[in-house]
């Protein structure tokens, strides 16, 4: 076995994509030793298809807007569309990367097999085992490897002995080609996925064990998230709202929902109703058991298959650290992880990454990131701060519901409000005087559309402001490859 070697005078980062790579423009910045591990040969995590376990597939895009995703320091391009495709995500990365020039910091094709807590003279160090056949001490480590790596499966009675796989190794709709297909599962990469079966495959099948909201990608003229869901009065005039400019789902097919539409991770695909109610996409309730290649349902049907596919999630852990040192709950009590980065029992871990939120961004996750940053600088900096920031890590955690009853499911957990959270960690990094480090301090947030105020008189709606986020003109390849930096 290799010695191990002593880097307890540095941090670890791991997973270089946009969570790792935040955290490691914020410790740059804030003069912070690191180093830094990415299992795949390039940055940019799952959104790079070729990654190992990436979930990435041909017809993917991004479910948030363009101009209200993006790093506040360099936004998206201007002339990507309201929803950019996975390349362009990928390509986006890249640029960011090269214009803050981070990958040099990352040793690539390395992946960290086991993490563990190790007490020392000087206090809780971690040592972690590497693909590569190192063995390491670190001061800490921060979790950045994406929460889309270890499957979950259900399990039903019988066996089905046609072709059944998780939809982590899908990637392109030819594999549907003469098939007949069932999706399990309805979060977005299921329905895009399930409309690729209604496209390529000779029949095409959508299982769920309930019915669901379906949010529009365009309301008004904008894109969704210009409107601020997260702040609307009430879950009934949300579900008002959704009425009125989709309709109700179970009237193709699809099952009337039992929950309130954001107790529920918001499903935006228009195509998938439009399949459903032209007949290329068949919905069944939940699988009652296998027999064979026929599939029978809880409601008696039944259906002949050649492949299932289980688009029903990730489990909710760290894959590199066993649960007894960090285990993930929707129970506080249970819930090692304060705000999902800060561990209560750990200070030397952190992670970023398994919160979901019905908002997307990369300025939140580098806001998120400047957290961190802070709370490592303390450590050597300002103790008594530091201190003072444990006890509030250490003590009960804020309720991030914005008043709404998340669905908590295991692939489905970490559900916040994004303006609940947002609200609260501007008041705590005031609070706490911490400073920017890979956030601009000049961040003007997006604008958002008032729902309330939409609903008492539905129009067509002019783009409000984007803020810091408004994209700019530039290609990112041109970034990447060092032929056209932005100043």
């Amino acid at each position: 076995m290799m010695e191990r070697t002593d880097r307890s005078d540095r941090w670890l980062v791991v997973g270089a994509g946009p969570c790792g790579l935040s955290v490691s423009l914020a410790l740059r910045t804030a003069g912070i030793a690191f180093d830094a591990v990415e299992a795949g040969d390039r940055v940019g995590g799952l959104w790079n298809m070729d990654n190992p376990g990436s979930a990435i597939y041909e017809s993917a895009h991004f479910i948030s807007s363009s101009a209200r995703s993006g790093w506040a320091d360099l936004p998206m391009p201007d002339h990507y569309p309201d929803y950019p495709r996975w390349f362009e995500i990928r390509d986006y990365i890249h640029a960011w990367v090269a214009h803050h020039d981070l990958s040099p910091h990352y040793e690539f094709n390395t992946r960290v097999e086991d993490a563990r807590p190790i007490e020392t003279e000087t206090g809780e160090c971690w040592d972690v085992d590497l693909s590569t056949g190192e063995h390491r001490r670190y001061r800490g480590v921060i979790a950045c490897p994406g929460f889309q790596r270890v499957s979950h499966t259900p399990t039903y009675p019988g066996e089905f002995t046609g072709e059944a796989r998780h939809s982590q190794s899908y990637k392109s709709a030819d594999e549907f080609r003469n098939k007949r297909v069932m999706v399990v599962g309805a979060g977005n990469s299921a329905v895009d996925i399930a409309v690729d079966a209604a496209v390529a495959g000779e029949h095409a099948i959508i299982s769920t064990r309930r019915g669901y909201w379906f949010f529009p990608k365009l309301i008004g003229g904008v894109p969704f998230d210009c409107f601020g869901i997260n702040t609307v009065s009430s879950q009934e005039r949300l579900q008002s709202f959704l009425e009125l400019v989709v309709g109700d789902p179970s009237r193709i097919g699809f099952g009337t929902p039992d929950h309130a539409p954001l107790e529920h991770h918001p499903i935006l695909n228009d195509q998938v109703l439009h399949h459903m109610s032209h007949g290329d996409l068949v919905a069944r309730p939940e699988i009652e058991r296998f027999d064979g290649n026929t599939v029978h349902f809880t409601d008696g049907s039944s259906e002949e298959l050649d492949l299932i596919i289980w688009a029903t999630g990730y489990k909710d852990k760290v894959p590199f650290v066993d649960d007894e040192h960090c285990h993930i709950s929707s129970v506080d009590e249970e819930n090692d992880l304060f705000l999902w980065m800060f561990h209560r029992r750990h200070p030397q871990l952190m992670v970023l990454g398994p919160a979901n939120l019905a908002a997307g961004g990369y300025w939140g996750i580098a806001a998120a990131a400047d957290m961190i940053a802070n709370h490592i600088l303390d450590q050597t900096n300002d103790p008594d701060r530091w201190k003072r920031f444990r006890d509030v890590i250490e003590g009960p955690e804020p309720d991030l519901t914005g008043g709404y009853d998340y669905y908590q499911k295991p692939g489905h957990l970490n559900y916040v409000n994004a303006a609940a959270l947002e609200e609260y960690s501007e008041a705590l990094s005031e609070e706490f005087d911490f400073e920017p480090f890979a956030m601009p301090k000049d961040f003007q947030p997006p604008e958002v559309i008032d729902i309330d105020e939409w609903l008492d008189q539905p129009a067509a709606v002019e783009m409000p402001s984007h803020g810091s986020l408004t994209p700019i003109p530039y290609r990112p390849e041109d970034i990447a490859s060092g032929k056209s930096p932005v100043s």
